[in-house]
């Protein structure tokens, strides 16, 4: 196998259900299903149905039938995110050289588990810690503030984050503000992710089917975080050459996952 140890560790119950559930294909499972599944993962039945009954307690996921279940409400927006990994570069637009600022105080900060998920989703928007109560991302995205206002709420960000569209900065402040970012290995990291992907592509078809089965949810999962987390910087700060491969190989790899865990899950 290729995947990593630590990205076998990462693979909890919790983490399989809502995984199997994101890619929309099918767009339900069964409890048996879901317990084959985790069985790929060396996850035993028990451990299936306890994070399945949490899921449910949580919103995550919803029962459509008996012993049958779909993703729910407050899965739904992240799902929505994943499924758009695809078409992830063409959100971008040309940068004029503006930025994004979101300016958070007490008030923001004041409900921990509110300001824990401000800050996931900050991140998961591209936005760097530029300094005291200050974060920032190039103005290179549709509709700017407006839009980042609205996707920073879906993913559950306190409405009172105060996001902006900042011109003329100063220059030690662009220049502080363009080197939060290490282009280059962001590049890199993609390229290699890629290459491990058509890799293998080329071995999980020879495996025996819950090997290749396992292979290919961490891998991808892998991959499909990478290209969701990418903060889609202009070329100017990082060649988005990188973030396409990945994108292109993933599709590959994508494709021939999916026949293996239709393959598994009907045995």
């Amino acid at each position: 196998m290729l995947i990593d140890k630590a990205d076998t560790e990462m693979m909890s119950a919790r983490t399989v259900i809502l995984d199997l559930f994101d890619t929309g294909d099918p767009a339900d499972f069964s409890v048996a299903e879901l317990v084959r599944a985790g069985a790929a993962l060396g996850i035993e039945a028990p451990g299936i149905r306890t994070a399945l009954t949490r899921l449910k307690a949580d919103g995550r996921v919803r029962p459509i039938a008996r012993g049958r279940y779909a993703i729910g409400p407050k899965a739904e927006p992240l799902k929505q995110r994943i499924l758009g990994w695809r078409t992830r570069l063409s959100s971008r637009v040309e940068w004029q050289g503006h930025w994004l600022l979101a300016i958070a105080g007490p008030q923001e900060r004041a409900d921990r588990t509110a300001w824990r998920r401000t800050l996931r989703a900050l991140e998961l928007e591209g936005f760097a810690e530029a300094e005291t109560n200050v974060w920032a991302r190039p103005d290179n995205l549709l509709a700017g503030a407006d839009a980042a206002r609205s996707r920073l709420a879906k993913l559950d960000a306190v409405s009172s984050l105060l996001v902006i569209e900042a011109r003329e900065l100063d220059k030690d402040r662009v220049d502080r503000y363009r080197s939060l970012w290490q282009g280059e290995a962001l590049r890199a990291a993609h390229l290699s992710l890629a290459e491990h992907l058509d890799r293998s592509a080329i071995v999980v078809e020879s495996m025996e089917r819950p090997a290749a089965a396992a292979e290919t949810l961490q891998l991808g999962r892998r991959a499909i975080r990478q290209i969701t987390r990418d903060p889609l910087l202009p070329e100017a700060l990082c060649p988005s050459d990188g973030l396409q491969s990945l994108i292109e190989a993933m599709v590959r790899y994508d494709r021939i996952g999916k026949q293996i865990w239709r393959a598994y899950l009907a045995q």
